[in-house]
């Protein structure tokens, strides 16, 4: 099985696959709008940067986001997104301080805090993302707790703490049944445990719900070739390919595809 570093949620440009969130400007602030003209452009060059920003196209999302801090620096939304858009280029120490500057504006807005605690851990400063972490987690009022408890879940496997790492995965999925990278983390740390039955059921349950779940996907084709079921193993190899040929995972698998059928 492949190793490194545990992967964090959306694939963002980290080396890590960290759970971020990148928000939408609600309908409460949109509405001031109607008053300001310059807060009406500000809403609009946003959803510009935010579609540059979903696009990959981060240099010209971070203009954007620029751009509308300009016209409205008390949105703490934009500064979030401007954070999560430096981040995806490598600009910690940046992305960082756009997200300080949204909890200056709104000290509650825990989609920050799991944003921040993504960041330190890239940094590899796990005591800080812990905390990150664990604030959103325990924010009452948040809305997606399984992003943060997945991030965390993580962590603890990375630290081989895989008590505490199921724990959390189950916490994820427990809070929303239909989370796909809560049932990976299962399956991942049932493969650390040396429990291939188990995982292959959690691998399964994140495929049903994430057909294109590479890492998933992967893992299953690997299940199914230690168990000498070949013919299994090379239709999700292939559906890795065209799932993502060119993530690290689809690499492995053309790897793997290659070598079974030479060897058949």
């Amino acid at each position: 099985m492949a190793r490194g570093k545990a992967s964090l949620l959306l694939r963002s440009g980290f080396g890590l696959a960290l759970m971020f969130t990148l928000s939408g400007v609600p309908a409460a602030l949109a509405a001031r709008a109607q008053d300001d003209a310059d807060i009406e452009e500000s809403i609009r060059i946003f959803n510009r940067g935010k579609q540059l920003h979903q696009q990959r196209q981060y240099q010209e999302a971070i203009k954007a986001y620029r751009s509308a801090i300009k016209l409205d620096d008390q949105n703490p939304f934009l500064f979030n997104a401007l954070g999560l858009a430096l981040a995806a280029v490598g600009d910690m120490k940046g992305a960082l301080d756009a997200f300080q500057g949204a909890l200056e504006i709104n000290p509650d807005f825990t989609d920050v805090y799991n944003n921040m605690g993504m960041v330190y851990a890239e940094q590899g400063n796990r005591e800080r993302a812990f905390e990150a972490f664990t604030r959103a987690v325990r924010d009452p009022a948040y809305p997606t707790p399984e992003k943060a408890l997945y991030n965390l879940g993580n962590l603890y496997l990375e630290d081989r703490n895989y008590e505490l790492a199921l724990v959390h995965f189950k916490r994820a999925v427990e809070r929303e049944p239909k989370f796909a990278l809560g049932y990976r983390g299962l399956g991942k740390v049932h493969l650390a445990l040396s429990e291939p039955e188990l995982a292959a059921d959690q691998f399964e349950k994140a495929v049903e719900l994430d057909e294109n779940d590479a890492e998933s996907l992967f893992n299953l084709a690997r299940i199914h070739e230690q168990r000498g079921e070949i013919d299994e193993a090379l239709g999700l190899y292939r559906r890795v390919v065209e799932a993502d040929r060119s993530s690290p995972f689809g690499q492995l698998a053309m790897q793997s595809l290659e070598t079974l059928k030479g060897g058949s």
